[in-house]
This record gives C-alpha cells, structure tokens and sequence, in this order.
C-alpha cells in the first residue's frame, strides 16, 4: 500500500513524527493554522516549516525562568549548533513538545527545497530575538525597565515581524504566477507593515504581563500614539490583502488582519489587557469571510 504523504512537512519525518508535528501545530499557531490549510501545497512545506522554527526560537527567547545566557547560547547557535536533547528550560506543555521536537525539524530542514532561503530569513529572526534577550537582560535591571525607544520598537518589530512579511511575498512571488496586481518591490513594502501591524498588536495585547515579566515594550504615555500607528500599518496591510489575486492566497492573509482588528479593538476596551482575547467561534466566522472577501 502506498504511504500518503503530508504536505505540510518534509518527508525526513516519519508519520507519527508528521502526526505530531500537524497536532503540535495546531495548538501552538491557532490562526497561522488555518491560514496554513489554504495555502497552495506547494508553498505549505516552506512556510509551515519556516513558522515552527521562528516559533521554537521565540519560544527559547521568552523562557524567563532560565537563565539569560543559557537563552543566549542557544538562540546564538541556532540554526547550526542545537543539542540533540533540547535542555530543560522550565518549560511545560505545547513549548516543551516544540523544543523535543526542534532537533527533528533541523534536520528537515537540510533537505527541504529552498532551505538556504528559509535559513537566511530565521536569521533575522534571530537577531530581533537575540536582542530581546540582550535588551531586558536580569543584570541590567536597572535599565531593563526602561521602555523600548520608538526607534528599539521599529527595529523589533522589523527583524521579527516586518521580515517574515518580506519573505511570505517574494516566496509568493517566486511560486505563484500572477500573485498580485502591485509590483513585487511596492508588495515587499506593504507587506513589512503588514507583518509590524501584526506584531504591534500582539505587543499592545500583551504589554501588561510583558510589563509583569520585566519586558517593557510600549511605555504608558505612547501607548494612544502606537494605536493609531497601527491602525495606520493595518491600512496597509489591507492594501497589500486587496492587492492578491489568487483568492486562497487573499484568504490566507485576510484572516490574520481580520484577527488582528478584532484584537485592537478589544485593547482599546481594555487598555490593561484584560480579556484580551478573540473568542474560538469569531476565529472560525473570520476563516469564512476571508474567503469573500
């Protein structure tokens, strides 16, 4: 009997691995998955794998229980030295799977078409990660406390976020004839807001218990100023949605800004963060209308 195989990771996994992969997948990307399920097969091995390993490093990033210069070494070593066994970080659940299962995801990617591409853009990650780290380090509490300044925030935003959009649209433009009505370089533009805007309204989401942890992104007084920026780098994610033609491709960057306006317009009811959260069926009413749009 012949095997079927996933289209969502490379074939260096078994099915179980696969299976635990997709499952892992679900739980730690609740909307990037469903975005995921209407991608073109031949752009879902990339890009599902591209995600899990940013994912995995942000997940070594943000593991505040653990030293910083254990996060450091490992973050700084990645993607070409990661031990075997993923070292105990505190961590418990769907995190801990993701760091047991990364050893397995590098060694997919050596194979998967496209690698040094995929490589060359988790290294940008990194350095925004790497900076994360650096910028609220526990030896400096004195000045970790310090709110980012907007221009720590640009740069943030960009090396973590603004990038990926960047890499999404010319991975587009390299596989899919007729992606969009724009110009690639005016496409690349839109799409670095377009993945800033994201990343701005998870940090405005979050500012509250990132504050909590010591990680002080958005100071109080820039916090009505950094809400109408994204308001105006979601203007432009809009443009670049609008700009898609193959509809799958449309949807699959219509949900996550549909998510992210209903996530805004609960922080503005809830500056401090509380209920912060776009319930499971409207994540499920946004999948369907990305499709009409």
């Amino acid at each position: 009997m012949t095997q079927k195989k996933s289209s969502a990771l490379p074939l260096t996994l078994t099915v179980l691995d696969t299976y635990a992969f997709e499952n892992l997948l679900k739980r730690v990307a609740r909307s990037f998955q469903l975005s995921l399920r209407i991608l073109p097969a031949q752009l879902r091995p990339a890009l599902s794998l591209a995600y899990m390993l940013a994912r995995a490093s942000d997940t070594i990033a943000d593991a505040s229980s653990s030293p910083d210069f254990q996060r450091l070494a490992l973050l700084r070593g990645l993607p070409d030295l990661y031990p075997e066994k993923s070292p105990e970080l505190g961590l418990g659940g769907s995190e801990r799977e993701l760091l047991q299962i990364l050893p397995r995801l590098l060694e997919a990617l050596k194979i998967l078409p496209g690698r040094d591409e995929i490589i060359a853009q988790w290294r940008i990650i990194l350095q925004g990660q790497i900076f994360d780290v650096e910028r609220f380090a526990a030896p400096a509490a004195e000045t970790s406390a310090a709110p980012l300044t907007p221009e720590e925030l640009e740069k943030y935003t960009y090396l973590v976020a603004g990038s990926v959009g960047e890499f999404w649209t010319r991975l587009c433009f390299k596989h899919v004839p007729d992606y969009s009505t724009k110009p690639l370089e005016e496409m690349v533009h839109l799409a670095r807001r377009f993945g800033q805007a994201l990343q701005l309204v998870n940090i405005l989401r979050d500012r509250r218990s990132d504050a909590d942890a010591g990680r002080i992104y958005i100071s109080d007084e820039r916090f009505y100023f950094e809400m109408q920026h994204v308001t105006e780098l979601m203007q432009s994610a809009a443009q670049y949605t609008a700009a898609i033609q193959p509809r799958t491709l449309r949807a699959a960057c219509a949900l996550p800004l549909d998510l992210a306006k209903q996530t805004l317009a609960l922080v503005a009811q809830h500056p401090l963060g509380v209920g912060v959260k776009v319930p499971r069926y409207k994540v499920w009413w946004a999948f369907v209308k990305a499709f009409w749009r």
